[in-house]
């Protein structure tokens, strides 16, 4: 690692400390998926006279630029300060207007950055999915309250029924040395029950599973891996895979053994889930990108992400146009599926 590499790494990691940072634009994530997907990285840094306040995470690629991790990432952004949102985007747009950058293409965005302006660039902010999530309550029991009254009951007999029937322990993961096994067990249930429904699954490939299991490692480092199981029988028979920063909790995938599907083990263990994140005062529980139906058994919420176009020039200003029809496209695809 260059002096350069350093000085990025130990700036990115103090900014990242900020609660508005999401786990998806930490630096072990974009250092993981760098390693395996090897893009062109270009990470301008802003300072105000000597002191920095910020930085943008980007990639070149296809004569534009995106940010890392574009691909499988449910929030992204830019790295900044708080308060210094306006100095941050005009010393951006500085150094973006030198290197004569003529398109942005920002996907998988908070609705926070739908009111940022970079000068000297026209702006397109397009609505990519809806994220359903949970506002939480004070308490456990105001929580369980507020669900449907049939949905509350059956989860309530089905654990009833799994703890009479079978020796079970739920437990976060908290030792370094679980995290692997439990992340590749997680992965084979996940990807047992997808191919059972003919469909790819979420670790389709080698890169992928390679590219989680060394992310998890050092998230969990860093304190921002949430890795839930249920364990029966002394077996692992369920795997929520999450991240916890800040006071959120976001639900990324996971995985659960088919024999124990009758008794509803991953909906048990997601509300276990949700309660560890009520008892450490948790403000939210996310649940990311998704319209799936089972989602809204949990949650009294929904926001949206967002792609954003920044172009400047006539021919960036037509790929912007392409951009949009394909944004497009992709979310009739998506509700098709999700429908």
């Amino acid at each position: 690692m260059t002096e350069q590499d350093f000085f990025i790494k130990g700036t990115w990691e103090e900014l990242e400390k900020h609660d508005h940072i999401t786990p998806f634009s930490t630096y072990a994530w974009a250092s993981n998926w760098i390693k395996i997907w090897g893009k062109k990285v270009y990470t301008p840094i802003v300072k105000n006279s000597e002191l920095v306040i910020g930085l943008a995470p980007f990639i070149q690629t296809m004569g534009k630029l995106r940010f890392i991790g574009y691909n499988n990432c449910d929030y992204l952004g830019f790295l900044y300060k708080p308060g210094l949102e306006n100095e941050f985007f005009e010393g951006l747009a500085d150094q973006l207007l030198e290197k004569n950058i003529l398109l942005l293409d920002l996907e998988h965005l908070p609705e926070k950055y739908c009111s940022i302006k970079i000068k000297g660039y026209e702006k397109t902010c397009m609505k990519q999915d809806v994220c359903p999530h949970i506002i939480l309550p004070d308490n456990w029991d105001a929580y369980m309250s507020s669900l449907n009254k049939r949905f509350r009951k059956n989860i309530e007999y089905s654990q009833r029924r799994l703890n009479r029937e079978y020796s079970v322990k739920y437990e976060l993961v908290s030792k370094e040395q679980d995290v692997k096994p439990t992340l590749l067990k997680m992965i084979k249930m996940h990807q047992e029950r997808w191919r059972s429904k003919k469909l790819p699954g979420a670790f389709y490939s080698k890169k992928i599973v390679r590219f989680h299991l060394n992310l998890a490692e050092d998230l969990f480092l860093k304190k921002y891996l949430d890795l839930h199981r249920l364990i029966i029988n002394d077996e692992i028979a369920a795997v929520l895979y999450g991240f916890h920063k800040g006071k959120s909790t976001y639900y990324y995938l996971s995985g659960f053994d088919d024999k124990f599907k009758n008794l509803s083990i991953g909906v048990i263990l997601t509300l276990l889930a949700i309660k560890t994140s009520i008892d450490r005062k948790d403000t939210v529980f996310d649940f990311l990108r998704g319209n799936e139906s089972y989602k809204y058994n949990f949650c009294n919420a929904k926001k949206y992400n967002y792609r954003l176009v920044f172009h400047r020039g006539y021919f960036a200003g037509l790929r912007s146009k392409i951009i949009k029809k394909e944004n497009s496209l992709i979310g009739a695809v998506k509700a098709h599926f999700e429908n």
